[in-house]
């Protein structure tokens, strides 16, 4: 275990300003393809949205084996690492296996999900796009697998290097699949399929090369384990709770709009969960190294650098966060019209209120992996009980009278609170 991660936190957040630059460029390129077809756009948002499900099939087993792995890694406890990871991608599998049966169902039947696709063109692609997610989705449990490997050790940036890659392959994809007479969405989204698979396998092989991880007793590993079990079952149950939570907020809004409101309303929509996503996933990476470190410190039970740590995460993150989101919400309209058009104009309002959702992600950020680390259920209980109630309760009492425009607004209202 190294003395000091300085390097690797430069490291790390070098190849972020490169994911960062890459991700506006695959917004500003990929987007204004894809959003050339209303309702094809908004079929593809809501089956790309259900994706969202398989990264929370761990049942929050992966968040409380990435917590006991990292303190593990911390102790030099190598042969309690492995069966910490091997244990949680278990619980991953079993779990993404019941959701691929569930994408395929809905790949014989997506009228279920979208309520205003009668065209059979439409209803073939939605078919289609949930076929390729129900085959994909084991490579969930790889990226993940490896994600926990490189991350419990802050090496963080040697993954990223390899998805750089392949999001660049993702990019420049898309002058292969849609042009003036093409619009062939359903090879865009099963050659990014591809391309995730391929950066996991890759990932894999650097794993094994650069920490000589030992992925045949990682295989055995890969099993149910009833000391683990026991082990990680509090953390983890609450941390259950805290992703059904974090669900009824933050992800149901595409379906939700689907089913009631239709696929023009959801590309409309997109636009700002477009972007949010984006910032989410930003944020993700930026706070991420932080969350290893907080419980490295657990680990070695050192709580007054713990203390000084956490007071330093707020207050270097405070700038990155809140001035760009300021700078996003004033110039929205500009942005959305040079982005996808006048015809989105409607878009400029829902992406101001969901750009303002992360404002206070300076301390919410910080604050949950510290809850975590200290295994704070009850607080994490209250926190994330609270969003969803008020998010749907705004929502249920104001979508007659704002329409669509009612999800984003009280997505910022229930953070705010």
């Amino acid at each position: 275990m190294q003395k000091s991660y300085s390097k690797n936190y430069l490291k790390i957040y070098f190849y972020q300003i490169l994911s960062i630059i890459l991700g506006f460029a695959s917004l500003f390129v990929v987007v204004p393809f894809l959003s050339g077809d209303k309702v094809t756009y908004g079929i593809y948002t809501v089956c790309v949205s259900i994706s969202i499900f398989l990264s929370y099939a761990d049942l929050g087993f992966l968040g409380a084996g990435m917590k006991y792995a990292a303190e593990n890694f911390s102790r030099g406890e190598l042969e309690e690492e492995i069966k910490v990871v091997g244990f949680s991608h278990f619980v991953l599998l079993i779990f993404l296996i019941l959701l691929s049966a569930g994408f395929l169902y809905l790949s014989f039947n997506p009228e279920f999900l979208i309520k205003d696709i009668n065209l059979k063109s439409q209803i073939d692609i939605a078919s289609n796009l949930l076929l390729i997610l129900a085959l994909f989705s084991p490579t969930i449990v790889l990226q993940r697998m490896i994600q926990m490997i490189f991350g419990i050790r802050l090496q963080d940036f040697i993954l990223q290097r390899i998805n750089i890659a392949g999001n660049l392959l993702k990019i420049t994809s898309v002058f292969y699949f849609f042009g003036i007479e093409r619009y062939n969405i359903v090879g865009y989204f099963l050659f990014v399929q591809i391309i995730n698979l391929a950066c996991a396998m890759f990932g894999i092989f650097k794993a094994r090369k650069i920490f000589n991880y030992d992925f045949v007793k990682l295989i055995k590993n890969l099993r149910f384990n009833k000391i683990m079990f026991n082990k990680t079952k509090h953390l983890a149950f609450s941390g259950l709770i805290v992703t059904i939570s974090w669900i009824l907020y933050y992800e149901l809004d595409s379906f939700a709009i689907g089913k009631l409101l239709g696929a023009k309303e959801v590309a409309i929509y997109a636009m700002g969960l477009t972007i949010l996503s984006f910032l989410r996933s930003l944020f993700g990476v930026f706070f991420s190294p932080f969350s290893s470190r907080f419980n490295h410190f657990i680990g070695i039970d050192k709580t007054n650098e713990l203390k000084s740590f956490y007071l330093h995460v707020i207050t270097i993150s405070f700038p990155v966060v809140v001035f760009p989101i300021i700078a996003i919400v004033v110039f929205s309209k500009p942005l959305v019209v040079s982005w996808v058009g006048l015809e989105y104009q409607e878009s400029i309002k829902i992406v101001q209120w969901l750009i303002a959702c992360n404002i206070l992600a300076f301390v919410s950020y910080p604050a949950g992996m510290l809850m975590i680390a200290h295994e704070k259920l009850k607080e994490m209980y209250f926190v994330s009980l609270l969003m969803p109630i008020i998010y749907w309760g705004g929502i249920y009492f104001t979508l007659d009278l704002f329409g669509v425009k009612s999800f984003a607004f009280f997505k910022f209202v229930a953070f705010f609170i």
